[in-house]
C-alpha cells in the first residue's frame, strides 16, 4: 500500500510539475510570437515609411522644377521677345539658378535646343518636338543626352503659348545619378537600394544598383513571399502597394522590397533593404527575447529537476518516517511487517533473534519514562550494532526482533551473548529468544519460535527475582 501511495504521489507531482512546464512553454512561445509578428509589423511599417519619404522628396524636386519652368513658361509667353533673345536667356538663367535641376533650354518646333550659353543644337534624332507636343506638359522616360554618348536623361517638359499655339517647349534636365545623389534622403543609413520602374515599360529609369533601361523581367528577382496576389512582375506593371522578400543575386543576402505608386508619370517606386539593415532597430529587442527564452528554459530545467529532487526528498524522507522508528531511530512494525511479508517462507540459514527488554514498565513508574526511553535507546544501539540496523526492528513498545543469515547457530548464539552481556554491563535486562529457519519452515514458523523461546527465558527470569512477569 505504502509503495502505491508513494507511487501516486511521485506521478501527480510529475504530471503537475510537466503540465506546468508546457503551459510556461506556451506562454513563452506565444509571447515570442507576439513580439516577433510585431517587430517584423513595425519594420515592414518603417520600410513603408522610408519608401513613402523617397517617393515625397523625388516628386517634391519634380513638382519644385516643374512650377519653376511653368512660372518661366508663362514668361515668356507673354513676353513679344525672341525665343533666342539675350531676355529670354536672362529668364532661363535665372531659373537655373534657383532650380535643383542640372540644365533648363528650349525646344522649337525645328527641333533646335536653345541653350543658356548660347551653344545651340539640332536635337533631331533625340528630341522631336511633334512627338512631345502631342503629350503636353510631362515628364519624360529616359533620353538620351545631347553632348555625352551612353548618358541618359529625364526631362520634365513644360510647353510654351503664343496666341494659344504651342510653339516651344521649354525643358529640365535631370541624369537619374543627379536623383540618386541629391534627391534621395539617406534612409536605412545609406543600405537602401532605390528604384524607379516606368510601369507601362517596366523599365528601370532610376536604380541604384545601375539597371538603368532594363526591365522588370530582364532583372529576374528571386522571391520568397510577395504580400499582393499575381507575379512580382504585374504587380510592378500594375501600380499596386505592397512587400516581398526574396534573395538578392548579386549578394545572397535576405532581402526585402517596399514598391509604392507614384504620383507622378507612371512610375512605381521600388526600396529594396538587406534583412539585417530592415531589423536593424528590432534586433536588440530579439536578442533579449533570445535571452529571455534562454533563461527561461533553463529556470524550467533547473525548477524541473529541484521539483523531482525534493519529491524524490520528500518520498525518502516519508518513507522514512513511515518505516522508522521515533524514538530508537530503528526500523519500525510497518517495516517489519514488510519485510515479513516479502519473505513468508523460511530461507534456509536466517535467524530470527526476538528480544524483550525487563523491568520497562517498572523503571518508568519508579524513575520516570525518560529513564525509561534511555534504556530503550541503549538497548536499540547495542542490539543494531550486532546485527545492524537494516536487520533490527523495535516491534513494540518494549519488543525488537533481529535477523541474521547465519547457518550456524551456534555462531549467532556466541553473538547473542556478547550483546546480552553489554545489555547486563549497562544494568538493564533483556530476555531473548532465537531460532533457525529452514527451507521446510515459513518465517512465521521461526518467529513464533524464537517469540516462545524468548518467553521463557523471561519467565525465568522473573523467577529468578521473584517478581511475577508481566504479560
Amino acid at each position: 500500500m505504502w509503495n502505491k501511495a508513494q507511487e501516486r504521489f511521485r506521478t501527480r507531482s510529475l504530471i503537475a510539475t510537466i503540465v506546468l512546464i508546457i503551459a510556461a512553454m506556451i506562454g513563452s512561445l506565444f509571447f515570442v510570437f507576439f513580439i516577433r509578428s510585431y517587430t517584423r509589423e513595425q519594420s515592414y511599417l518603417k520600410l513603408k515609411n522610408a519608401t513613402e519619404e523617397t517617393i515625397e522628396s523625388i516628386e517634391g524636386e519634380f513638382r519644385a522644377s516643374r512650377n519653376m519652368l511653368r512660372m518661366t513658361a508663362r514668361i515668356i509667353s507673354s513676353s513679344q521677345d525672341s525665343l533666342s533673345s539675350f531676355k529670354t536667356n536672362s529668364y532661363l538663367t535665372i531659373s537655373k539658378v534657383t532650380s535643383s535641376i542640372s540644365d533648363i533650354a528650349i525646344l522649337t518646333d525645328d527641333n533646335t535646343i536653345i541653350r543658356i550659353t548660347g551653344n545651340d543644337i539640332d536635337a533631331t534624332g533625340v528630341l522631336d518636338f511633334e512627338k512631345i507636343k502631342q503629350k503636353g506638359e510631362h515628364i519624360s522616360t529616359l533620353q538620351e543626352d545631347l553632348d555625352t554618348p551612353g548618358v541618359y536623361d529625364i526631362r520634365t517638359f513644360v510647353p510654351i503659348r503664343r496666341k494659344g499655339e504651342t510653339i516651344a517647349f521649354i525643358y529640365g534636365t535631370v541624369t537619374p545619378e543627379d536623383i540618386l545623389s541629391a534627391w534621395v534622403p539617406n534612409i536605412y543609413d545609406g543600405s537602401a537600394t532605390v528604384s524607379v520602374i516606368e510601369r507601362n515599360t517596366g523599365m528601370f529609369l532610376i536604380d541604384g544598383a545601375g539597371r538603368q533601361l532594363q526591365t522588370i523581367e530582364e532583372a529576374s528577382f528571386s522571391l520568397n513571399s510577395l504580400s499582393v496576389d499575381g507575379s512580382f512582375t504585374e504587380a510592378i506593371r500594375n501600380g499596386s502597394s505592397g512587400y516581398a522578400v526574396g534573395t538578392d543575386s548579386a549578394t545572397g543576402t535576405t532581402t526585402y522590397y517596399c514598391f509604392l505608386p507614384m504620383d507622378i508619370a507612371e512610375w512605381e517606386m521600388l526600396v529594396s533593404v538587406p534583412s539585417e539593415s530592415v531589423y536593424a532597430q528590432v534586433r536588440p529587442i530579439h536578442t533579449y527575447l533570445y535571452i529571455f527564452l534562454l533563461v527561461a528554459g533553463i529556470g524550467l530545467v533547473i525548477y524541473f529537476l529541484y521539483i523531482i529532487h525534493i519529491t524524490t526528498g520528500s518520498l525518502v524522507g516519508i518513507e522514512r518516517r513511515a518505516n522508522m522508528d521515533a524514538l530508537t531511530g530503528l526500523q519500525n512494525r510497518n517495516r517489519y511487517e514488510y519485510f515479513c511479508s516479502h519473505l513468508q517462507q523460511g530461507t534456509d540459514g536466517l535467524a530470527c533473534i526476538y528480544f524483550d527488554v525487563n523491568g520497562l514498565h517498572e523503571l518508568n513508574n519508579t524513575q520516570g519514562h525518560v529513564a525509561g526511553d534511555n534504556m530503550l535507546k541503549t538497548i536499540a544501539t547495542l542490539i543494531s550494532s550486532e546485527f545492524g540496523e537494516n536487520n533490527t526492528y523495535r516491534i513494540g513498545g518494549d519488543e525488537f526482533v533481529a535477523f541474521r543469515y547465519e547457518r550456524d547457530e551456534s555462531l549467532v548464539r556466541k553473538d547473542l551473548a556478547k550483546v546480552i552481556q553489554a545489555i547486563e554491563d549497562n544494568n538493564y535486562h533483556v530476555a531473548c529468544g532465537l531460532a533457525m529457519a529452514t527451507p521446510d519452515k515459513k518465517l512465521l514458523t521461526v518467529i513464533k519460535n524464537a517469540e516462545a523461546e524468548m518467553y521463557e527465558n523471561k519467565r525465568k527470569y522473573y523467577e529468578s527475582i521473584g517478581k511475577e512477569m508481566r504479560g
